[in-house]
């Protein structure tokens, strides 16, 4: 029987399911809810293809050279980007050409997983940050159809997602396909998510109405801020703060993560994809100014491998496009240097937060997630309020950010 990764290394890429020709590997779910590839011993014939074609087993080797950083803003798609508007500017560029984009969505029912879009005006299914592990499904055997007709294909994931690509691909097909990575902290999964959507249903802090969590944004996409809010079917879009923003504050505190994240093979500068985004952390306090406005977000792009030089003049078209320093895209972008270290109280953080008996505001109180509710807190609250209903909420950032906050 095939000997494929265990839950520490495996990355849920699904490299193995999808090479899979007999169907005898399904991804289901472990105990915390993250996918795992589950062999049927009576389809398996044992080809060996799945631990073959494992980047978990078998590491891929970066193509990674001559490595250069960029700050990007997409004048198009600035504001209705949860940054620069990097990936919509490269999404356009494929789409004008009659290509296919594939990328992670959020549908209706809050579920993340991989889709393919090939208009652009469908690319809205695909922008916003997603703090949720998304479902490869059976996407890379969608990808490799494209590829093999000759169409212009833009794949853009987690690093561990275009390293599985690349692994059930078998090569890298240089002529016609874009590969964009993400600088990824670390991913929960999509049961850890529904079950944090149905506590906030029970939330005494939101006015909700009736009903379920209509939409969420992670971030605001009109300013380079993370600010999480929701909307419940009868309510407005509320912003989330304290315990309701229980969700968030564990991820950035690394206690949700998948235990392979911690052992991240692509925290660093030896990335996965042709192209790595994010967001340009620090730009201009590291170094030489940058005398572009900040508060709407800036795109970090490092060119992995040299295919800028043939993409800039056309993306310059619709965008500003600026080099960097190396050492500057690293400087507050702490995942282009090592993976988070993993908390100690990672695996009962996990599993509180799965337990519906335990509420946010007791999970909150017992990781630490809460702020003092004390006169300091409430004037910032209200001022906080007062710029976001004023609209002044990017001057604030502006001045800010020029602050070093």
């Amino acid at each position: 029987m095939p000997n494929l990764a265990n839950n520490k290394e495996c990355t849920g890429c699904a490299a193995c399911f999808n090479v899979c020709q007999k169907s005898a590997i399904t991804m289901l779910e472990d105990a915390e809810g993250f996918l795992l590839p589950r062999v049927h011993t009576t389809r398996c014939v044992e080809c060996g293809m799945c631990e073959k074609r494992c980047p978990a087993i078998h590491p891929l080797t970066s193509e990674t050279k001559e490595q250069k950083a960029y700050a990007l803003i997409n004048s198009i798609d600035r504001k209705q980007s949860s940054s620069g508007g990097a990936f919509s500017l490269f999404a356009r560029y494929v789409l004008e050409r009659d290509g296919i984009v594939f990328g992670a969505a959020m549908n209706d029912n809050l579920h993340v997983s991989h889709i393919k879009v090939d208009r652009v005006e469908d690319l809205n299914r695909l922008r916003g940050s997603k703090y949720v592990q998304s479902a490869i499904g059976r996407i890379y055997q969608d990808v490799k159809q494209e590829l093999n007709v000759g169409r212009l294909v833009l794949f853009s994931g987690t690093p561990c997602q275009v390293a599985g690509l690349y692994a059930f691909l078998g090569k890298r097909y240089e002529e016609n396909l874009m590969t964009l990575d993400l600088v990824c902290h670390g991913v929960p999964n999509q049961k850890t998510f529904d079950t944090y959507l149905r506590k906030l249903k029970n939330s005494n802090r939101l006015s909700m109405g009736d009903g379920n969590v209509e939409r969420i944004r992670f971030r605001k996409l009109d300013s380079w801020s993370i600010v999480p809010s929701v909307k419940f079917s009868k309510t407005k879009w509320q912003m989330l703060e304290q315990e309701d923003n229980a969700y968030m504050g564990a991820f950035f505190k690394g206690l949700t993560y998948r235990e392979s994240c911690f052992r991240c093979p692509y925290a660093n500068l030896k990335r996965m994809g042709n192209f790595t985004i994010a967001d340009f952390w620090g730009i201009g306090r590291h170094g030489k100014p940058f005398k572009k406005d900040v508060s709407s977000g800036i795109s970090l792009v490092l060119d992995n491998c040299g295919r800028m030089i043939t993409l800039i003049d056309e993306l310059q078209k619709h965008a500003y496009i600026e080099e960097r320093d190396i050492k500057e895209a690293v400087a507050e972008n702490g995942n282009l240097k090592h993976p988070l270290e993993r908390p100690e109280s990672r695996d009962s953080a996990v599993k509180d937060l799965l337990d519906e008996k335990i509420t946010l505001l007791d999970y909150s109180g017992k990781y630490g997630l809460l702020k003092k509710e004390n006169l300091k807190y409430y004037v910032s609250k209200c001022l906080r309020s007062l710029i976001y209903a004023l609209r002044l909420y990017n001057v604030y950032k502006r001045i800010s950010y020029k602050l070093g906050k």
